[in-house]
C-alpha cells in the first residue's frame, strides 16, 4: 500500500471545517502486555498436556474419536502460545490511527472507530521506558485482587472503547488530543 494512500480511509468521515493533527500506526516488533506473565505459562502447560494427550493417544492404539478430540485443543495450544503473537503482530500491521481537530479514527484492517471530541470519554495513559505507549479510552473498571483492587480498561476488541496501542512518542500524542476542539 503507497504511503499516500494509508490514509484515505478517513476521506468521508472528514467535515470541510476538519483537518488532521496527527496521524500514524503501532509500532512494529513484539508487544508483551501485563495479561502475558500469565498467559505466557499457562499456554505452554496447555499446549503441553495437550501434545502429551495427543502422543499418548497415538501411542497406546486408543480409539481414533481420541486422536481427534486431542486436535482442536492443540490447535488451540498452538495459538495461544505462539500463535496470537502473529496475530496481534497481523493487526498492528493493519491498524492506523488519525486525530483531526475534532475526532480520533482508528481503522483496523476494515474496522473503522471514531471517537468524537466533544463526547470524549475519559483518557488513560500508560508509557513504556521506550515512550511508547498506550492511551486508552473510557471508564476503569475495578475487579477485586487478592486484598487490594487492580483496574483495568475496556478495548475496542473486547467491547470497550477505542484505544491507540503501542503508539510511538505516546507522550506527544497525548498533547495532541488535548489540544482537539472539545
Amino acid at each position: 500500500m503507497e504511503h499516500n494512500n494509508e490514509y484515505n480511509f478517513i476521506a468521508p468521515y472528514i467535515t470541510s471545517d476538519e483537518f488532521v493533527l496527527w496521524k500514524g500506526k503501532p509500532q512494529k516488533g513484539m508487544v508483551f502486555t501485563s495479561q502475558d506473565v500469565f498467559m505466557i505459562p499457562f499456554s505452554i502447560m496447555w499446549c503441553g498436556f495437550a501434545i502429551f494427550w495427543e502422543t499418548s493417544v497415538l501411542s497406546s492404539g486408543a480409539p481414533f474419536f481420541f486422536a481427534l478430540w486431542g486436535i482442536p485443543f492443540i490447535l488451540v495450544g498452538l495459538y495461544i502460545t505462539i500463535g496470537r503473537f502473529f496475530h496481534a503482530s497481523y493487526l498492528r500491521k493493519r491498524t492506523y490511527y488519525v486525530i483531526t481537530n475534532k475526532k480520533i479514527i482508528r481503522l483496523r484492517r476494515r474496522r473503522i472507530d471514531m471517537i468524537d471530541g466533544r463526547n470524549m470519554p475519559p483518557m488513560h495513559l500508560k508509557i513504556n521506558k521506550d515512550g511508547s505507549g498506550t492511551i486508552r479510552f473510557g471508564e476503569a473498571v475495578y475487579y477485586r485482587h487478592g486484598r487490594g483492587y487492580r483496574s483495568y480498561n475496556y478495548d475496542s476488541s473486547y467491547g470497550g472503547l477505542l484505544s491507540l496501542e503501542n503508539v510511538p512518542n505516546v507522550a506527544q500524542v497525548q498533547q495532541i488530543i488535548d489540544q482537539m476542539d472539545k
